[in-house]
């Protein structure tokens, strides 16, 4: 009996990895094969990032339904692609780290200018995310622009294949 059960677990698990990675697949596919430009590509990564960076449990998901919807010619492969990098198992030890950054943040500020650095704590929860949050938007905008800028480079340089005999073999016989 429990033979039978760990393997219907087994495989229900199987297929779930194996449809992700389909998933994967298609997206990766899909932004590589994308015909927008490698800015509009990275912005739509870089929104992908700063969504999913929203701590709240599924207000990230609403959010990202709006933004799909309301912008309906933004790639959607880079989009979803950010917001699967950005989980919160990634997220995790940033938002551990959010009161001690907004609360430097706040004493620098402080220190260079006449307003006084308040000190509730969740005035330092807020300033630390969203300095976080932005900060990594900005790197996977960054990071993601000079990946498909390079990629759609290389794209173009790439001499389209001649068809040409093939051998016995079946390797090309050119030189």
């Amino acid at each position: 009996m429990n033979t039978n059960f760990t393997k219907t677990i087994k495989s229900y698990a199987a297929a779930k990895v194996d449809r992700m990675r389909d998933e994967v697949r298609a997206n990766l596919r899909e932004m590589l094969a994308a015909e927008a430009p490698a800015g509009e590509l990275a912005g739509a990564f870089a929104a992908g990032t700063l969504i999913s960076t929203i701590p709240v449990p599924l207000v990230d998901m609403v959010l990202a339904a709006w933004v799909t919807k309301r912008y309906a010619e933004m790639p959607r492969a880079p989009f979803f692609t950010g917001m699967a990098l950005a989980n919160n198992l990634f997220m995790a030890p940033l938002y551990a780290s959010t009161p001690r950054v907004g609360g430097f943040a706040l004493h620098w500020l402080a220190n260079y200018t006449p307003i006084v650095a308040p000190e509730a704590i969740l005035i330092r929860i807020l300033v630390g995310y969203l300095l976080i949050a932005l900060g990594l938007a900005l790197g996977a905008y960054v990071l993601a622009s000079t990946g498909f800028r390079g990629y759609q480079a290389t794209r173009r340089m790439r001499p389209v294949a001649q068809p040409g005999p093939i051998g016995p073999h079946g390797f090309d016989n050119r030189p």
